[in-house]
């Protein structure tokens, strides 16, 4: 069977709502536009779902040189891409240490009021350049590569049908299947096999080589409810810890509960919804 992209996803803003796309360019970071801003504590620390699930509910677009931040029951707000004169701070992300840019006093009071915390929001600083952990590359070369604010890697590809094994145990277990949104693919592809992407180290799509890395540890975030915010445990109709409890009974390796691959393109380009995929080497 043909493998293709199935769906694409965007996400301006780290650790809050994918934006389904129908293309999505890659420069030299990864996907265009993706994880190029963060949300940041007032003491300049990062801020992801697993301390706070309500990022989920934050939604953002591009738009010109900026981006448009929603949130239900609140005014969409424009912020523009930080000046080079706007405040340059060093955030860890992880085992990295970034420069970010403050986005302003109007995009932090947003974002307190959306999130419910004193926070304020950051872009990636144009003089950062944080490396590509050789782990991420697969096949490819990973020197002087780097990446955004993504965990690490610069895309995460899954298949429809490793969704589709996982949501079989569950609804085996007569438990409530769970979309992507929970797994926070930037490519997802239909006609490969589950879990076939766990084998290969290089594909090709549109031209593009993407190198096909380490599997990718699934952490807390798979068990908050994307639209509403909340982890599994609190809620009264869904046992605490799911979809990750069930996962970890076939996909638990010495690294963690996996699901999903880390990859990283070669060249810039553009990846479209039907683009077909060919396997270039396996493991």
């Amino acid at each position: 069977m043909t493998i293709r992209i199935s769906e694409l996803f965007r996400y301006p803003v780290k650790s809050t709502a994918g934006i389904p796309v129908q293309q999505l360019e890659l420069d030299a970071l990864g996907a265009r536009d993706d994880r190029r801003w963060m949300v940041v504590d007032e003491n300049y620390q990062m801020m992801t779902q697993r301390e706070l699930g309500a990022l989920a509910l934050l939604r953002s677009h591009v738009e010109g040189q900026g981006v448009v931040l929603e949130a239900v029951g609140h005014s969409a707000l424009y912020v523009p891409i930080p000046s080079e004169s706007a405040r340059v701070t060093d955030v860890v992300v992880w085992k990295d240490v970034v420069p970010v840019a403050d986005a302003g006093d109007e995009a932090a009071q947003w974002c307190t009021a959306v999130l419910g915390v004193p926070c304020r929001l950051t872009h990636i600083a144009s003089v950062a350049r944080r490396a590509l952990q050789h782990k991420y590359a697969g096949a490819l070369n990973p020197d002087n590569r780097f990446v955004a604010l993504t965990d690490g890697a610069p895309l995460l590809i899954a298949s429809e049908a490793s969704l589709a094994l996982l949501n079989g145990h569950l609804t085996a277990k007569q438990l409530a299947p769970v979309g992507f949104d929970r797994f926070r693919p930037s490519v997802v592809l239909s006609g490969a096999t589950a879990h076939e992407e766990d084998t290969w180290l290089a594909i090709e799509i549109a031209g593009i080589t993407i190198g096909v890395g380490s599997p990718c540890p699934r952490c807390v975030i798979v068990t908050i409810d994307q639209t509403v915010g909340v982890r599994s445990s609190a809620l009264r109709d869904e046992p605490g810890g799911e979809p990750l409890r069930t996962l970890a009974t076939y996909r638990n390796q010495r690294d963690g509960v996996m699901f999903g691959m880390n990859g990283t393109n070669d060249t810039p380009g553009v990846l479209r919804v039907g683009d077909t995929v060919k396997v270039l080497s396996v493991r």
